[in-house]
């Protein structure tokens, strides 16, 4: 069972809050007076699942772990200061239990690892390297930073689109309601003068008067295909074709492409120089592609260095996924003996490769939003217009 609780220390200086595991509710207190703490409030929680820690909370806890090891604080003590400070309640609990297995005799990663609602799998790798070559802070340090970097490529990515998905949406917010509220004001002054239409007009009543009356359609529809879509994905088919595709778009396709190998080299870089053997630093950076297609290329190359090839060897043979300057700073990081090294200086390339993109595509959509907003607009309005200028010799004749 878990507990919520909120608890004070021995001089009832600070509240501590957060949650615990207990078979009951007097285990639950038995365990908070071993940390040093006395409960003010213990509740039993009702199912649910834990929230995730975000990169900046992860960030902080490897941070805080590693300045308490190179102050020679031991494992158990560390993890029993991070479970009161760690600012997010699902890795106070997981210190807190992780704390209680190594106590039992577990190594750090293998503890870590029972919990991955808090600890991603690259990092009880990384932990668990750095536990064998005796190098843990130097692992832990070498996690922040990875993390670090990996938060700032994604919000550089999401940052460069915020703008045009903002546009976009009030563009089509702005239609719906020209089409719903503006239109049909129109289509009664034209139903008063009882003159044929231009076609352009006809067709802005039609898509206007199926848009008011048949919502109910569209919104099904709409749930439909999305369900469809879904369906599709996730099929081993469907998740490669979509993602496949997603990579050759025009503007965005080079984004994505160099963002996931960027993720790859930065995760495979680390690994590595972290003393993962390399086949099992390719498995683990296969996963944070972030693309189905990706990672079916990189299992490809797992198999091919599986059965003696070299790792630049291939990748060669797979150039839509890894380009030639990549595969090429692999191949002499191998020849050399510093493929670490190599392979995080081409992390470096494709990471800045990914910031000139984002912002030479932040200043080429802006323009063509512009253009397609203004050809929008005076269609809408030419085709609202053009019976008006015949309106008033109908309306004389009558």
């Amino acid at each position: 069972m878990r507990f919520a609780y909120q608890a004070t220390d021995e001089r009832g200086e600070r509240v501590y809050q957060g949650y615990l595991e207990a078979g009951s509710l007097r285990e639950a207190r038995v365990k908070l007076r071993e940390m040093g703490l006395f409960p003010l409030s213990l509740t039993r929680e009702r199912g649910g699942r834990r929230r995730r820690p975000g990169i900046a909370e992860l960030v902080l806890f490897a941070e805080q772990f590693a300045s308490l090891i190179a102050a020679g604080v031991p494992i158990a003590q560390a993890l029993t200061t991070l479970s009161l400070e760690s600012p997010h309640p699902t890795l106070r609990f997981a210190a807190r239990e992780v704390r209680a297995r190594v106590e039992a005799g577990a190594s750090l990663s293998e503890a870590m690892g029972h919990y991955p609602e808090a600890f991603p799998p690259m990092m009880v790798r990384l932990v668990a390297a750095g536990e064998l070559g005796g190098f843990l802070e130097v692992t832990l340090r070498r996690i922040a930073q990875y993390l670090d970097r990996s938060y700032e490529l994604t919000q550089k990515v999401k940052t460069a689109l915020l703008y045009p998905t903002f546009v976009v949406g009030v563009v089509v917010a702005a239609v719906i309601l020209l089409l719903v509220f503006v239109v049909p004001v129109f289509a009664r002054i034209y139903s008063i003068a009882g003159k044929a239409l231009p076609w352009p007009t006809q067709l802005l009543l039609a898509v206007s008067g199926f848009l008011r009356h048949d919502w109910l359609w569209i919104l099904l529809g709409l749930a439909a295909l999305g369900y469809a879509f879904r369906t599709y994905y996730r099929t081993p088919g469907g998740a490669l074709a979509v993602d496949r595709a997603l990579l050759r778009l025009p503007l965005a396709g080079p984004i994505l492409h160099k963002t996931g190998l960027a993720r790859f080299a930065r995760t495979l870089a680390t690994l590595y120089a972290s003393g993962v053997h390399v086949l099992a630093a390719l498995e683990a950076s296969r996963d944070l592609t972030g693309n189905a297609y990706m990672r079916a290329t990189v299992e490809e190359v797992i198999e091919d260095v599986t059965k003696g090839q070299g790792i630049a060897q291939a990748m060669a043979k797979h150039p839509e996924v890894f380009v030639p300057l990549f595969t090429r700073m692999v191949s002499v990081g191998e020849e050399s003996g510093n493929l670490e090294v190599m392979i995080d200086q081409a992390a470096d390339h494709l990471e800045r490769e990914v910031e000139h993109a984002t912002k030479r595509l932040s200043s080429m959509i802006e323009p063509v939003l512009t253009v397609i907003v203004g050809i929008l607009v005076f269609g809408m309005a030419l085709a609202l217009y053009l019976p008006l200028f015949e309106l008033p010799a109908t309306l004389i004749r009558r």
